[in-house]
């Protein structure tokens, strides 16, 4: 019998004794851990019993997972040759064996009772740990990027901070419509977090069973925040013997990772599992430093009692991680005649794209000589580490309780704490790459003239970049300065006729065709913490069917303190990018007055929040799951109420400080103009209030046949402000418009249609779902002059404009989205070892509900104003920025071994993205083009233990871009013969190999 076999006859053992015991007990519990409905959550032959882990060199922080394995390894080996003939042990499962609807995927998310793909009533898709192992994801969103449905911009940000959308709901950043869950329960209660995207607490290693994602219908039910998406990754537990695993995994941009875990019998009645990965690498783009190092260990224990009436389980988890967070570059393209419009956008071409200074593949801003850098606030100075990247450190506790009383009711509990920190350092890339020529020019007007000459107009003599870089009158400054126009005041007074430019690394001068840009740092610590408790009573009831009843309680509180602060520096672009210091010169080229720049950065304590955020939720909710019909109709209705309750304290960074030290004389050669406006945390902003959502689902499922079902399903979900909404908020206070408060809608709401029909067979699978989306965002509010009110005034026949009474628009920026999601697979009979499979996405996205009125002037050909007129805009109709109309993602595989014997597999996977535009404005409207991605891979199985595995990411390296600024016609490239943006490239072309040891 093949390891596959003996997967399969577990999996058939353990369903037939959970439908024996449900037969004993009227059909509500199973042989395993309390699971309703005679059946449980198995490995089938889509599943394996591994997923990806991987080891290094630098093994001190893993050492106690290697320490572990080794007896375990001794004790499988004893324990097969006593056993003898009880069968090899378990080994990968072969690739061209895989699941139908005799041993079915067992679906346990969105559900009160699990159940397979096919008798789902709601869109439901699985990725096993052997789809995992193949796919090689490179980060949560790579991962998630599998699904139909979801975009996840190509995980180009790194390993973690990504951002993803479902279904053409907008794309506002992160993980807002799709909440990531560990085994049912939120890893943190909120999962759109300014400075904490979803994904820092997500790290699937060898531990993971299974990823589940529901769209819509329960999910919007069981959980919170379940509007788009709802993600659950699901954790192994132990069985009823020993097993293990080990991985060590290399890629060719020096990244070493190596994962274990090891689960089994504790006692007769306890189960346990443990695992984790450490991994240490120099980023997907050359930074030139050590830019990914970490790793998690976690684990669980799982008691069931001799009745199986009663199931315990704690599980921990601890992450220490840092990535690397890689953003936009420079790009050039092809000279604009005139800007983009809806009805005629800018158009890029990915073959005329071209960088500028940095390539696409592997290229970043980051570098050795820009890692560190300094930043001052209120704290005084310190020195910021780019290494640190994203920095999740946060510790989770799980405990979970389910007892069946002799009554037939079942309750169940989980509780879940999450606490600790999430560090986000990053530096984005300015758009103004120019030669140093220009780009010193530019700061001698702007950053040295400019501000001096509006001192001397205001008669501020104190001001250090006029008593720096100008000579000041020793009497009668004031006067000689009144109304002086720029150009006298320069010619007559300037000390300084430039700015030069040095390389901080060397004290080089920095030559004029070099290209300089702004770099902007983006450094934050939040501390955070959220406990979530969810409470279940389930009782099954006999009419017209089985009805069984879940109703459930469920509460939160979590904690949010995010002190963030920005900065702004000068850098090159080009690769291992160096940083300019910047000084004011006279003809000679000798330093006038004090430097631009501290440590290259002319703003080193520029905009920024320090805010406080406590929230407390509260959810009731019910859920009828209904069969009936022999079983062939299933239905599942359900209600949810909830509120929040929010308490918010925001400081912004906008009260300027000079923070000039002591003992160094404003103004001179010793000093920098750098320290002279710091900006630090003013007053506070305060908010506290509560916010309701009501919603609802209806679905269905009928089996027509064995392998063939149709489902539909209609629902109503609410989405309760985020914390980037309470932060945001909290500054905004109460509209007021011509004296009266104008109230504004903070939940968003959104209507969901969806219907299809399943087919799984053995041979042939096809899931077909077409679903309508109709999004309301919350209110935005639009002020524009009455200019036919009776109260305006006019002087010499033009309408005083100031004196009209403002109107208050109300309107929401909605989305009406219309598709199709289509999985197909094909394992052809006549070419064993083939497989096809594959999913497609077609949706047409449009904004709805955007119009919104403004006043223009009217000029006549002086320039001078002769009156006004409204300008009625309207975005309906427009497709929503990055999202794309199509997507599609193809993957075959062949194993060799039933055609040659070779123990063989390969496979590959082709992505396809189509265009989409930057922004949905009326101005500068641009459209980047679609792209695809080929990824190739092979398995070897090299013993029935060990196997081997190479995987080529990108393998024609492929330069496109998931994501870009609008395209402006007065920004030029250096050279003036192109135009200048920003986008963010897709990573190029990578190299993975691993070796993993099973027993």
């Amino acid at each position: 019998m093949t390891t596959m076999d003996n997967s399969f006859a577990r999996a058939d053992r353990r369903l037939k004794e959970g439908a024996t015991t449900a037969r004993k007990r009227g059909g509500r519990r199973c042989d395993k851990c309390g699971k309703t409905a005679g059946m449980v959550k198995t490995s089938s032959n889509l599943e394996t019993f591994f997923m990806r882990y991987s080891i290094s060199r630098y093994i001190g922080r893993s050492a106690a997972l290697a320490v572990c394995l080794a007896p375990a390894l001794v004790f499988a080996q004893a324990a097969q040759s006593a056993s003898g003939a009880a069968g090899a042990a378990p080994a990968a499962p072969n690739a061209a064996e895989k699941t139908d609807e005799t041993h079915p995927v067992v679906i346990v998310t969105g559900v009160t009772r699990t159940t397979t793909k096919k008798n789902a009533t709601f869109s439901i898709n699985t990725l096993s740990a052997e789809d995992i192992q193949k796919l090689a994801p490179a980060s949560t969103a790579d991962l998630l990027s599998n699904f139909p449905g979801i975009y996840a911009e190509g995980g180009t940000a790194g390993e973690a901070s990504n951002n993803i959308t479902v279904r053409g709901l907008p794309v506002v950043g992160g993980y807002r419509f799709a909440p990531q869950l560990i085994d049912g329960l939120p890893a943190y209660e909120e999962p759109e977090a300014p400075l904490m995207n979803n994904d820092v607490f997500i790290r699937d290693d060898l531990m993971t069973e299974s990823v589940e994602v529901v769209k819509g219908g329960t999910g919007g039910i069981l959980y919170s925040n379940g509007l788009g998406a709802t993600v659950n990754h699901v954790s192994r537990t132990g069985g009823d013997h020993l097993e293990g695993g080990y991985k060590i995994e290399y890629a060719d941009y020096g990244f070493w990772r190596h994962d274990a875990f090891l689960s089994g019998p504790l006692s007769k009645n306890l189960k346990y599992a443990v695992g984790g990965f450490y991994r240490k690498g120099d980023g997907i783009r050359n930074t030139g430093y050590t830019a990914d190092n970490g790793g998690q260990v976690r684990g669980n224990l799982v008691y069931t009692s001799d009745d199986r009436r009663t199931t315990a389980r704690i599980d921990g988890l601890y992450i220490n991680d840092r990535t690397a967070f890689y953003q936009n570059l420079p790009i050039s393209v092809p000279r604009l005649t005139q800007s983009g419009t809806p009805s005629a956008p800018t158009i890029i071409s990915q073959d005329t794209i071209q960088p500028l200074g940095i390539e696409f593949a592997h290229g970043t801003t980051a570098s050795p000589n820009n890692r560190r850098f300094t930043m001052i606030g209120e704290y005084g100075t310190r020195v910021v580490d780019q290494a640190d990247g994203i920095h999740p450190d946060f510790r989770m506790l799980t405990l979970k309780l389910e007892h069946e009383f002799d009554s037939g009711w079942k309750l169940s509990s989980g509780v879940r704490h999450t606490t600790g920190s999430n560090g986000f350092n990053a530096v984005f890339t300015g758009n103004d790459t120019a030669y140093a020529s220009a780009f010193l020019n530019a700061r001698y007007q702007n950053d040295v003239i400019s501000p001096a000459h509006g001192a001397a107009l205001s008669c501020n003599l104190s001001n250090v970049k006029l008593n720096g870089y100008f000579n000041v009158p020793q009497t009668g400054a004031c006067a000689a300065f009144a109304n002086i126009s720029r150009d006298d005041f320069v010619k007559k007074y300037a000390k300084a006729v430039g700015v030069a430019g040095r390389w901080l690394n060397d004290g080089s001068v920095v030559a004029p065709n070099a290209y300089l840009n702004f770099l902007i740092p983006f450094v934050a610590r939040v501390d955070a913490g959220s406990t979530s408790l969810d409470l279940k009573a389930q009782k099954t009831w006999e009419l017209a069917g089985t009805h069984d009843m879940t109703f459930g309680l469920y509460g939160s509180h979590y904690t949010f303190n995010p002190n963030f602060q920005a900065s702004l520096m000068v850098g090159e672009s080009a690769a291992n990018a160096r940083m300019a210091e910047l000084t004011a010169v006279d003809a000679t080229g000798r330093q006038v007055g004090p430097s631009l720049t501290t440590g290259s950065a002319i703003l080193p304590g520029w905009f920024g929040f320090d805010s406080h955020l406590d929230a407390r939720g509260r959810a009731g909710y019910v859920l009828d799951h209904w069969e009936s019909l022999g079983g062939k109709l299933k239905m599942d209705a359900g209600v949810r109420w909830q509120d929040v309750h929010a308490r918010v304290d925001r400081r912004d960074r906008d009260t300027a400080v000079d923070m000039t030290p002591a003992g160094v004389v404003p103004g001179s050669l010793q000093d920098t103009a750098a320290d002279n406006e710091i900006l630090v945390p003013g007053k506070s902003h305060l908010m506290d209030r509560t916010f309701r959502g009501l919603g609802w689902s209806i679905g269905a499922n009928y089996s027509i046949s064995k392998p063939l079902a149709v489902y539909g399903l209609v629902s109503s979900s609410f989405r309760l402000p985020s914390l980037e909404d309470l932060n945001n908020l909290s500054t905004a206070g109460p509209t007021i418009v011509d004296g009266k408060q104008v109230d504004i809608s903070a939940v968003e709401h959104i209507r969901q249609y969806e219907g299809g029909l399943r087919y799984l067979t053995r041979e042939f699978g096809a899931a077909v779902a077409l679903f309508y989306n109709d999004f309301s965002p919350r209110s935005a509010v639009n002020i524009y002059k009455d200019i036919e009110s009776s109260r305006c005034t006019s002087l010499g026949g033009v309408t005083q404009i100031n004196s009209c009474p403002d109107v208050a628009q109300l309107y929401k920026r909605g989305v009406k989205n219309v598709g199709t999601e289509i999985e197909l697979t094909w394992r052809p009979r006549m070419a064993d070892g083939l497989e096809l499979k594959g999913n497609f996405v077609m949706q047409n996205p449009k904004i709805t509900g955007a119009n919104y009125t403004f006043t223009q002037e009217d000029k006549n050909a002086q320039g001078v104003i002769t009156g006004y007129h409204y300008v009625h805009v309207s975005e309906d109709g427009r497709r929503p920025r990055r999202l794309a109309k199509f997507m599609a993602n193809f993957m075959p595989s062949y194993d060799l071994k039933p055609a040659t014997g070779v123990p063989l597999t390969v496979y590959g996977q082709y992505q396809y993205y189509g265009s989409r535009f930057s922004e949905a404005t009326d101005a500068n409207v641009t459209l980047f083009p679609s792209y695809h991605l080929i990824n190739v891979g092979a398995q070897y199985q090299a013993t029935p233990r060990l196997t081997a595995q190479v995987f080529v990411a990108n393998l024609t390296n492929q330069l496109s871009f998931t994501e870009g600024d609008p395209l402006f016609t007065d920004l030029l490239s250096p050279d003036g013969t192109r135009n200048r943006g920003v986008a963010r490239p897709l990573f190029g072309r990578t190299i993975r190999a691993s070796l993993t040891y099973r027993f």
